[in-house]
């Protein structure tokens, strides 16, 4: 196994990191997962370095209207009030650090803040300074959003600038993890460096920086998998071409499939690192039917345990049924003043609180739970045994049938379901937080094949909160019997409708003489005791033994 210390550490590069609710430094899972990672390698002192974007905002609160048509707003951030701090230049500690990074005609520059976590440091580039005209201010200014070539700009700053970045802080590290495709132009900087330091060739540099790169794919859906029109690849590479002495074709020819005329930024990150890593068995699986030829192992995600399994529920003693049942109660109610605060309405803790809270795309499938309306209100409208949904989730600025699906649901809320049902706005890591703890069910229903791995269900049974699930990405690896239950993808509503009449309401109402429901707190018991096999402690592990090795 390769030796890593802190002198050559492992580079890990992602375009989004969630380090608390309130900076707008990502967009769902990805960012949550690169959050815990940061945070699981300070636990392990494992010597990591992270490299990503500081964000200005743009796009990232959630505003719901009356109509129930999601609404983005921008979020303005100070990086100091934030808890980041400036980075100087190695040799002059009054100068902050800047790196330049051209860009077809233009030179960007980046400002660089970082912020530790006990001894893992996370880097950001921020383009918003006074070096660069306004367009160029703004290229980190929002996530995920701009045109192609805006998006390509936002990449290049990532991966060519975060690898000039380390050089000026005199870090070498020893290895590159690109976290999903986006920093995948951190090739060519290192193939940059190899040959200034090394005087190798093009050929030689190449394949020696392929040799320092491995590569994470976190999705098999194609919005989740880029493409850009080759001319603006073009446009953006004959500076670097130049600079190491090949043509652009040939600078460019690993993001090219045989015949298309787009650059894919998964073909990219695939020729371009030694081994690729998919993140759950069953994502393994198809990624190596749809790419086979290349070097996968499979590392199925987690989560990191200290963060969002509650205190509480990992000190209380589990082989106490009474007092498992307290404790979650008590997260329970701690949830609805959450709510409260967020939304403006309550409901009864004591009802069966189902939640589904992801982000809202069609191939998850956040509508099926009210195809067939009139029966779903019988089931959560009965008096005896009530039933609480809850639902967030954001959908892309620019996915207008996402957002459509948004105002469906709520429409629901507003209407046949009111008084039982609740859209959460802007859901965040705080609104996270909560519903994993003090949720009963987890529903998840995506199609099959779709969710590479899904890390929401992982925090929800480390408090355990029941899954109600399809079998997709992580939840295909449990035997679910006496655990909890899953759902049919291809009969989706109407397994989940009998699921909740026949099994899941009358285990949650039926109740001891204490009025304590045994065998549900049994199944609570036996997620909290899964949950271990999906943290980033075990996950961190694979990770130095499979994909670092």
């Amino acid at each position: 196994m390769t030796d890593f210390v802190p002198d050559r550490p492992v580079a890990y590069f992602c375009a989004e990191y969630g380090l608390q609710a309130d900076l707008p430094l990502y967009a769902g899972g990805l960012g949550v997962l690169a959050g815990d990672t940061v945070k699981e390698t300070a636990d392990q002192n494992f010597p990591l370095v992270a490299v990503g974007l500081l964000y200005r905002g743009g796009k990232a609160i959630q505003n719901v209207d009356e109509s129930g048509w999601p609404n983005e707003i921008d979020l303005d951030i100070d990086p100091v009030k934030s808890g980041f701090e400036h980075v100087y230049a190695i040799d002059d500690s009054d100068q902050p650090l800047f790196v330049r990074i051209h860009l077809t005609t233009t030179d960007v520059w980046a400002r660089v803040w970082k912020r530790t976590v006990n001894n893992t440091t996370i880097y950001l580039l921020d383009t918003d300074t006074d070096q660069n005209e306004p367009e160029e201010r703004g290229i980190a200014k929002a996530l995920y959003y701009g045109s192609e070539e805006f998006l390509v700009k936002q990449q290049m700053i990532l991966g060519i600038g975060g690898v000039k970045l380390l050089r000026f802080l005199d870090i070498h590290p020893v290895l590159y993890h690109v976290n999903e495709g986006r920093p995948a132009f951190l090739y060519w900087e290192v193939i940059r460096g190899l040959m200034d330091k090394e005087s190798l060739s093009y050929k030689e540099a190449a394949q020696k920086a392929k040799e320092m790169i491995v590569y994470t794919n976190h999705t098999l859906v194609k919005a989740g998998n880029q493409s850009y029109d080759k001319s603006i690849l073009e446009n953006y590479g004959v500076y670097y071409a130049k600079k190491m002495g090949v043509g652009v074709e040939e600078l460019l020819a690993p993001g090219f499939e045989k015949g298309a005329a787009t650059f894919n930024m998964t073909r990219f990150a695939l020729n371009t690192a030694r081994k690729a890593s998919s993140v759950s068995q069953s994502h393994f699986e198809l990624s190596k039917n749809i790419w086979p030829d290349y070097d996968w192992v499979n590392i199925t995600n987690g989560v990191h345990m200290p963060t969002w399994q509650d205190s509480e529920i990992g000190q209380a003693d589990k082989a106490q049924t009474e007092i498992l049942w307290q404790v979650h109660a008590k997260k329970k109610q701690e949830l609805v003043d959450f709510v409260q605060q967020r939304t403006g309405f309550g409901y009864d803790p004591n009802r069966l609180v189902i939640s589904w809270a992801r982000r809202f795309a069609g191939y998850k499938r956040p509508t099926a739970l009210f195809e067939d309306i009139k029966r779903l209100v019988a089931i959560v409208k009965d008096k005896d045994k009530p039933v609480q949904l809850l639902v967030t989730g954001k959908a892309h600025p620019t996915d207008t049938a996402a957002k459509k699906l948004i105002q469906e649901v709520i429409g629901y809320m507003k209407d046949q379901l009111s008084g039982n049902a609740l859209f959460i706005p802007n859901y965040d890591l705080d609104v996270s937080r909560y519903l994993v703890r003090g949720s009963d069910v987890w529903l998840n229903t995506p199609v099959v094949g779709q969710e590479a791995c899904g890390t929401s269900g992982m925090k929800a049974i480390a408090n355990g909160v029941l899954q109600l699930t399809v079998e997709d990405g992580w939840t295909a690896e449990v035997d679910w019997h006496d655990i909890g239950w899953t759902l049919d993808s291809n009969h989706l509503t109407q397994t989940l409708y009998f699921r909740l009449e026949d099994d899941v309401i009358p285990m949650f109402y039926h109740r001891n003489e204490a009025g304590v429901p045994v065998e549900w707190v049994e199944r609570m018991r036996r997620s909290i005791e899964l949950a271990e096999r999906f943290s980033t402690t075990r996950m961190l592990t694979e990770y130095k033994e499979k994909l670092y090795s």
